[in-house]
Parts: structure tokens; C-alpha cells; sequence
């Protein structure tokens, strides 16, 4: 859905990232689980109903009250993280709930980890001097109460190649900078 955007977002507020990634590909797996954890796609989990009364912190849920969980938050919750306003490529285990729990598991995660992996394994070598060609504080985030992302996340590169050409596409074709949606 979002991690794409919000990972490669991640990474552009902290460039020594991409460099570390360049260097050990054999990171990314671990790197999308981390990117996962940090800024999730889903921030909302649809409407839950309390089934009995229960005690968190000093508020009662009373049995039959809706409720509302924030994966983002939980993700962020310094008693199960680290540092967690702080992405950690190297962060073991990456325990988050990005793709909910239970029987309230995502079906698609599998395939959204292997897209991210895949596509940041493509791009990140290929792309060298990326960073956001706009200033990062007027980027619009969606409105919406489930989904977290980016409307637009404009970014600037260099293609990277050995012998001149570019490894995507043909260098005459390729742009110099691009929008990534």
C-alpha cells in the first residue's frame, strides 16, 4: 500500500541508511521489517467492541465500547522498542504489528515484504544522490483515518552505471529527477 513511499521517505531523512543498505544488500529483509515498524501503511485498525469491561492505564472500557487500536503507536511503544522514534535497520527482533495480529493478519504481507524488498534492491543501487526535491516539511500526508502515505513524495537522483548507460532504462529517456507516487 505505502511502505515504498514511507520507506524510501524513512530513508531519505536519514541518508547514512541508503549508504549502509548500498553496502549489504543482504540487510533489506530486515531493513523492510524495520521500515515496516517505523511508519506503518496502516495506522487504524477497523472498529473493535469491547467484549467484557478492562483496565488500561486509568481509563474502564466498558464492555460493548467500540474501540480503536493505533498499530503506529504500538510500534512506537517504548516498553516493546528501543529508541523507537529512531529507524534501526540492525533492530532484532522487528516484532511490529504493521500487518495486525491474529486472525486480523494481513494475507497480502508476505507479498508486501517481498515487493519491498525487491523494489528497494532495484532502486537503491541503480539511484545514487537521491534526496527529496522539495522541502520535506510540505509534503502532504493522505487524509483518512485507516491508511497512512504520502499524496506525492518528489524526489532527485542520479542514475549510476559503469559504462554510461543506465541500468534501468535508456539514459536518454530517463529523467534527472522524478516523482515517486
Amino acid at each position: 500500500m505505502n511502505l515504498l513511499g514511507n520507506g524510501l521517505h524513512a530513508l531519505l531523512q536519514n541518508p547514512h541508511l541508503l549508504d549502509k543498505l548500498r553496502a549489504d544488500p543482504d540487510a533489506l529483509p530486515n531493513a523492510v521489517e524495520e521500515l515496516l515498524r517505523f511508519d506503518s501503511p496502516v495506522d487504524i485498525t477497523a472498529w473493535r467492541y469491547a467484549t467484557e469491561a478492562v483496565q488500561v492505564g486509568d481509563v474502564t472500557i466498558s464492555s460493548g465500547d467500540p474501540v480503536l487500536i493505533s498499530l503506529c503507536a504500538a510500534n512506537r511503544d517504548p516498553a516493546a522498542f528501543a529508541g523507537p522514534d529512531r529507524v534501526d535497520v540492525n533492530r532484532q527482533p522487528t516484532k511490529h504489528l504493521a500487518f495486525g495480529f491474529g486472525t486480523h493478519y494481513c494475507l497480502g504481507a508476505p507479498l508486501a515484504r517481498l515487493q519491498g524488498e525487491v523494489a528497494f534492491a532495484a532502486v537503491l543501487p541503480r539511484f545514487h544522490d537521491m534526496g527529496f526535491s522539495t522541502d520535506p516539511e510540505e509534503l502532504r500526508w493522505r487524509s483518512g483515518l485507516l491508511r497512512r502515505g504520502l499524496e506525492h513524495l518528489p524526489v532527485s537522483f542520479r542514475p549510476t552505471s559503469t559504462d554510461g548507460s543506465c541500468p534501468v532504462v535508456a539514459a536518454e529517456r530517463l529523467p534527472t529527477s522524478g516523482v515517486y507516487e
